[in-house]
Formats: structure tokens, sequence, C-alpha cells
């Protein structure tokens, strides 16, 4: 099939996503998230493939949901289920094959989310990674509160939450949010060499690895997305909500009222 907002190629063993709206910096709308699903079970029922890479093109990798979209589009309970993108990440995330997070650039939000739910990160040197909701009044339902402490500790994913603040790929790799931190001048021949490394590998045991590596750190992983589900649905009922997203289409800092 034809893809409006991803590129989506594949070369021997190795399926490759490159979220493809660098006019917005790959910020995902719904036909983003559609089309990215898709790709994941091609991907997922393709015998000769080993491996996925996600990227980003331009100088992002993702910043996370299209506002426009969220403003113009989502308006009932379903569709804030819709905007956590859950579909996406457990699809990444229960792949029976590996994903690679190759973060070219600004790594934000949902893209950060994204990130969370690969099973290994390439970041390049230059990269700026952060969670960013709580700057704007949002509730990270994507991942965050419970993928980010799994990665890099309890106390350390509070910072990066409750702060908003960004990382440096390099200064991610420190903490071991990313595997590794390459100049981006080397990015893709980096990710290109680690893909390699691991279509060598024996898919079988890549897949029992994968599947009980996660089952391992998960407890009850469905009553966990329904919570996030749940949290999401009240925090983007609040005012503080609609200032957030209404501060950020306007470049400004919100003013919060706890309402």
């Amino acid at each position: 099939m034809s893809y409006q907002c991803i590129i989506y190629e594949k070369k021997e063993a190795v399926a490759k996503i490159t979220l493809n709206r660098p006019e917005v910096l790959n910020a995902f709308n719904r036909q983003m998230l559609r089309e990215i699903l898709q790709a994941l079970e091609d991907a997922e029922k393709d015998n000769k493939i080993r491996v996925v890479v996600i990227t980003g093109k331009g100088r992002a990798f993702c910043v996370g949901l299209d506002l426009k979209f969220a403003r113009e589009e989502l308006k009932s309970s379903k569709d804030h289920q819709d905007i956590t993108h859950l579909g996406d990440l457990r699809r990444i995330e229960n792949l029976s094959k590996p994903v690679i997070a190759a973060v070219n650039g600004l790594c934000l939000a949902g893209g950060f989310e994204i990130m969370l739910a690969a099973d290994l990160v390439i970041a390049a040197e230059d990269a700026q990674i952060g969670d960013q909701h709580m700057r704007y009044g949002l509730f990270g339902a994507g991942g965050s509160p419970y993928r980010l402490p799994l990665i890099v500790g309890i106390r350390k994913a509070k910072e990066i939450i409750f702060t908003g603040k960004w990382l440096s790929g390099k200064e991610a790799e420190q903490i071991g949010l990313v595997n590794l931190a390459v100049p981006n001048s080397i990015l893709e021949n980096a990710t290109d060499e680690l893909a390699a490394e691991l279509a060598e590998k024996s898919p079988v045991a890549m897949r029992i690895s994968k599947a009980f590596i996660n089952r391992a750190v998960q407890v009850d992983g469905d009553m966990r997305v329904e919570f996030a589900i749940m949290s999401a649905i009240v925090n983007n009922s609040s005012e503080d909500y609609q200032e957030g997203i209404r501060a950020f289409n306007e470049k400004r800092k919100p003013v919060f009222k706890g309402k």
C-alpha cells in the first residue's frame, strides 16, 4: 500500500519506518498512527523481516501529538484514548521482532513515548529528548509514567517527568535512557550495524527472550494501560489541559489554575 505520513522500506532482514511529516517535526495525527500500525503489522507477518527500525525525517524524530489534530478532531472520550496512541506503543512493545529507535533529533512527548516502547535506542549526541507533557498540563498516558521508571529508575523518572527537562542524546546515554549516543553523521550507519547484528540471531530465541523480559517487568500490563487511559480522560477534561493546549499554540507560558 502507499503511505502518506511515513516511509516504509524493507531491505534484506530489516524493515524501516521513517516518520515523514518534517514540516511539523513529525508530529503525529490519526493518519500517521494508522500507517505506523499497518507497517508494524506488515513487518510482523513478513517472515523475512527480523528487525524493525523507527526513525524520523528531517531535524526531528517526533515531537508527539499534532495539536491541530487534537484541537479540531478529538471530541469524545474514545478519542481521548486515541491520542494516547496506545495501540502503536503496545504493538511496538509486543512485536515479536526487536524494534530499534534511531533518534535523529527532537524527541518529545509522544515521540518520547515511542522511543520508550522500542527495545533498543541509538540517539544522535545532539538529539533533544524529553517528556514535556508536564510543561503544558498534560498526562503522558502513552507510557512515560510506567515505562520510564523501568528504564532509568523511579527518582530519575520523576525528575524527567515533573520538570519536563530535555536531555541531549549524550546525557540520555549516561543515565541509561538510550543504549548508545553517536555523532549524527554516523547515526544511520550505527543503526544499520546494530540491526544487522540482531538479524543474525535466532528469530525464535529473540521472540521468546523479548516476550519473557517484557512479561517479567510488567505487573498486569492490561490494568496498567486501563489506568493510564482513565487518568488521561480525567486530566484532559480539566481547564488546565485546555490552557496548556492554548498556550502551546500561542507560544506562551501556560497559566494553570488547578481546575
